[in-house]
């Protein structure tokens, strides 16, 4: 009894961290872990079994297959079949939001977003029209193709991975299809019909110009030649008609409040939060110069090797939690970190000690070509322009063979899932689609960690009775119900759940619960663990629930209230939509 009273604290403490978000969930999930080994619940032999799953395996494979295919350009060749064939704005809208669901069958949701979030904004600028109504459905559109098939979402891997412990049979790779194929397609019909209606009028109103990220915060220096030395502030706003904020003074290292009638010195840096284009006419308005970028000649001008470039931070990028002054950008890249847009929150210390949040837009400056590196190694997200790579049919097919003789193998029976896409990884990596350099840094260690702590924690709730527990209150509560109330229930459990801690660490709490549930209403796990899997998959309510939602948060002016008025339509409409397709396709009966 101690045991699994241990395990519910842990979990409790767990889980509030992750929705607190204070650190990173890695870290997290490997100290519960470590706390059920110090307290003997886990024995040593099993602290980190989960570590060396073929679900683990799989997801580390699946995500050196999707790079290689991003690498060999399928994405580019679809994106670019929408920007040259599709000119109506609202065929572009359902082309976007279509195509990207059915490239997220294939690839990381996440990934497929990166590529397809800057051709959104490029097609939103080309028509003047706002970002806010494209963007959201965008992000929600990925995480619906993710749903389809085993390897479109971890929780798909890690359902079916729980399903062999309980059958000997794992989901077979297109056994996810028939129902996420369904629902994927009335979550698109919703987007299409409704999103325009229930996201906020504000967002349809925004100008283009106005939803370009207006709350970047930068750092200006004063210089003795500034028309503005010894004037008070209330004269820079009053002869400079730009919109912009000044947050904040910096006189001799002790910050000053922006009093309009504070009068000007020369080294003064001013807080500034504006456009980008409104910050190259503020500098030449003002004579003054961006902090981080006054050793440069032809100071915010892009040239042929010098660029500009606005970049989303990924939650898994490696820059997140650190700051300016402890990246060093500058000495060890020659890339000046101008500006930081934050929505959501308000930026109040100095720019060099800002530390970098999942969501956070950056504006570089430095090299094309070391710019390119940097967003390759640090997973950013290029936002005013994509990547373009030559579109070499072959090399695409090519790479969609190797993906389609794994799926052949796994569906055939030949090789287990885990197997046969590591075969895939390896021959990506040998037919040169990806360097071996490449090939680790598509490994998101932290999504890794993460899972191989949480399978070693769902193995001690699940041994220690704590899931045969909750399934026992769910089945009391849910006594007289029919048993699509109940798949129904556990549903909506997990999705109340996805919304705020990783889908991941979702589906390994809950798949215990279900096959619980399941032995005590004696009826096939199958439709339970399916009402799971789906659940963990569909976070639409946050922006914190998903990674595909924290990316389109500042693009498109979003605030954290703006998700559920479009997510709790959707997620109700696709929980009516999901649980007579899973017992019609996935029988109750043993």
């Amino acid at each position: 009894m101690w045991q699994r009273i241990v395990v519910f604290a842990v979990l409790a403490i767990t889980i509030a961290f992750l929705v607190w978000g204070r650190w990173r969930y890695d870290l997290i999930s490997i100290t519960a872990l470590l706390c059920l080994a110090v307290t003997g619940i886990l024995p040593p032999a099993k602290v980190f079994e989960g570590f060396a799953s073929p679900a683990v395996i799989t997801i580390a494979a699946v995500m050196v297959v999707g790079r290689a295919l991003w690498s060999a350009g399928m994405i580019d060749a679809v994106s670019h079949l929408i920007t040259r064939h599709v000119k109506q704005p609202r065929f572009q809208f359902m082309a976007l939001t279509g195509l990207l669901s059915l490239c997220s069958t294939v690839i990381s949701d996440v990934g497929a977003l990166a590529v397809f979030l800057p051709i959104a904004v490029q097609v939103s600028k080309k028509q003047e029209r706002p970002l806010g109504p494209v963007l959201m459905p965008l992000a929600f559109s990925a995480i619906l193709g993710g749903i389809v098939t085993l390897t479109g979402t971890t929780p798909n891997i890690l359902i079916s991975s729980y399903r062999a412990q309980v059958t000997g049979h794992p989901f077979g790779f297109f056994a996810f299809t028939p129902v996420g194929g369904v629902v994927a397609l009335a979550g698109l019909l919703f987007l299409w019909v409704f999103s325009t209606v229930l996201l906020p009028k504000r967002l349809r109103k925004t100008k283009p110009d106005e939803s370009d990220h207006t709350s970047y915060l930068t750092e200006i220096v004063v210089q003795p030649d500034s028309p503005f030395v010894d004037h008070a502030l209330g004269e820079l706003h009053e002869e400079i008609d730009l919109d912009f904020v000044i947050a904040g003074v910096i006189r001799d290292e002790a910050r000053k409040a922006a009093n309009r009638y504070l009068r000007l010195r020369a080294g003064d840096i001013l807080l500034i939060q504006a456009a980008p284009e409104d910050l190259k006419t503020f500098l030449d308005a003002s004579k003054m110069l961006l902090l981080e970028h006054k050793d440069v000649a032809e100071r915010f001008q892009p040239s042929d090797e010098m660029g500009l470039e606005q970049v989303i931070l990924r939650p898994e990028s490696a820059l997140v939690g650190q700051s300016a002054l402890s990246l060093n950008l500058r000495r060890r890249y020659g890339i000046n970190l101008l500006a930081i847009s934050r929505q959501g929150g308000r930026v109040t210390t100095r720019l060099s000690d800002t530390k970098l949040l999942p969501g956070d837009v950056l504006l570089l400056h430095g090299d094309r070509q070391v710019l390119a590196e940097l967003i390759g190694r640090f997973r950013l997200v290029p936002l005013a322009s994509a990547e373009t790579r030559l579109i070499k049919p072959t090399r695409i097919l090519s790479a969609l063979l190797i993906f389609a003789a794994a799926v052949t193998a796994v569906v055939m029976g030949w090789l287990p899932v885990d197997v046969s896409f590591v075969a895939a990884a390896v021959l990506m990596v040998v037919f040169g689609y990806l360097s071996l350099r490449e090939l680790y840094e598509s490994l998101e260690l932290p999504i890794l960690v993460l899972l191989g702590a949480f399978i070693s924690i769902g193995a001690a709730f699940q041994s220690t009775g704590g899931a045969a527990w909750i399934a026992h209150l769910v089945l009391e509560l849910g006594r007289s119900w029919p048993l699509a109330a109940i798949v129904g229930l556990l549903m909506v459990m997990t999705l109340g759940f996805s919304n705020f801690i990783n889908n991941a660490a979702t589906a390994v709490i809950f798949a215990p619960i279900a096959i619980s549930v399941a032995h005590g209403l004696g009826v096939s796990p199958d439709p339970l663990l399916m009402a799971v899997a789906l659940g963990s998959c569909l976070p639409f309510l946050t922006p914190v629930g998903h990674q595909c939602n924290a990316l389109v948060l500042n693009p498109g002016g979003y605030r954290f209230g703006d998700y559920w008025k479009l997510g709790l339509p959707l997620s109700l409409f696709l929980v009516l939509v999901a649980v007579p397709m899973i017992l019609w396709v996935w029988p109750a009966r043993l």
